[in-house]
């Protein structure tokens, strides 16, 4: 009865969004081993999967008006997903596919206007709630910008790549590369290749730490020193080394990569887990 009631809710939201008249996708898709991308137009004030109570799928939404949706359970059922965004509302049906061809995995809600600077945060699954604050009271240390870019100079020159860390989207591949702790301050090292002809301008880079315990705010990692090349040409491939203050890291914790492209807005996103660091920038 309960599949039958869901049903129908589903053929329900997909009636009127085709009676509204919007150009809106009537479902979302996830897969396995995969990150969903859903791109609003303006800020997110409610995000809503199932009844609120659903714990199939876990998300997090990050600068406001960005969210990333990925299955936490095997063969996760179909069921609704309400978003409201600015003045709009949106009814959907979020499912599970067990192959996807990754471009299916974005989706742009509003036609993908830009949306205002805002805060980022994140969110357990099926939760409903107005779009809370980043925790960014990390403090940007006083850096000895020589001794500091030296370092940076000399770690970025090390070619150790680990390709399990890498994802590649509109031709650009970022590759995490390795990462080391040195004097309170975290050094992050990432190849990006561009594999096409055209030039990628990088707008910007935005690093955060998910705590395993904190289920509803991400962390922001202010960057006090960036090493390398924001303009990439065709076929280029440089590395590129972030300075943050160290955070404490658990083994259960993921560090999250988003950058930027100056001319579509549209984001690359790289989760790594603690398993890519050195063990010794890992508290138990």
């Amino acid at each position: 009865m309960k599949q039958l009631l869901l049903g129908v809710f589903c053929c329900c939201l997909l009636s009127w969004s085709h009676a509204s008249g919007q150009a809106q996708p009537d479902s979302i898709i996830t897969t396995k081993g995969a990150v969903t991308l859903i791109t609003c137009g303006s800020s997110i004030s409610t995000f809503q999967i199932g009844d609120g109570k659903n714990s199939d799928y876990d998300y997090r939404i990050v600068d406001g008006n960005v969210v990333f949706i990925r299955p936490v359970v095997a063969n996760p059922r179909p069921t609704n997903l309400v978003i409201r965004e600015g003045d709009n509302i949106f009814y959907m049906i979020l499912a599970y596919r067990e192959k996807v061809e990754l471009s299916k995995l974005k989706y742009n809600l509003s036609g993908g206007a830009a949306a205002p600077k805002t805060t980022a945060t994140t969110g357990g699954a099926g939760a409903e709630r107005s779009t809370p604050t980043v925790e960014d009271n990390t403090p940007l240390p006083d850096i000895d910008t020589v001794t500091v870019g030296n370092i940076a100079a000399d770690f970025m020159k090390q070619r150790k790549v680990q390709r399990q860390y890498e994802t590649t989207s509109e031709d650009i591949t970022v590759t995490f590369s390795q990462a080391m702790s040195l004097n309170n301050l975290m050094y992050l090292c990432f190849r990006i290749k561009n594999q096409s002809g055209t030039p990628y301008q990088v707008e910007k880079v935005t690093l955060m730490h998910k705590v395993h315990t904190d289920t509803t705010t991400l962390h922001n990692l202010p960057v006090a020193y960036r090493r390398g090349p924001s303009f990439f040409g065709g076929r280029d491939e440089e590395n590129v080394v972030f300075v943050t203050p160290a955070p404490v890291l658990k083994k259960s914790d993921e560090l999250i990569f988003i950058m930027y492209n100056a001319a579509t807005k549209n984001q690359i996103v790289l989760y790594v887990p603690m398993g890519g660091l050195p063990k010794y920038m890992i508290t138990k």
